[in-house]
């Protein structure tokens, strides 16, 4: 349970940080959020996670 509550505050911290740095300027909390950073945290979250190679494959095969 500890997990999952560690990994929602993570995802809500990146949110909370985004937005925080669009306040101060627009262009750059938009580069940041073009970012593919949700893709990766997913990625780190399902290696971490140990789930099977075929879910983190970018391409299918």
């Amino acid at each position: 349970m500890s997990w999952i509550i560690l990994k929602y505050l993570t995802t809500a911290g990146l949110v909370v940080l985004i937005s925080e740095v669009a306040k101060r300027s627009d262009k750059l909390g938009a580069l940041i959020a073009a970012l593919p950073m949700v893709t990766v945290l997913t990625l780190i979250w399902l290696a971490i996670e140990k789930a099977p190679e075929e879910k983190l494959r970018t391409t299918p095969t």
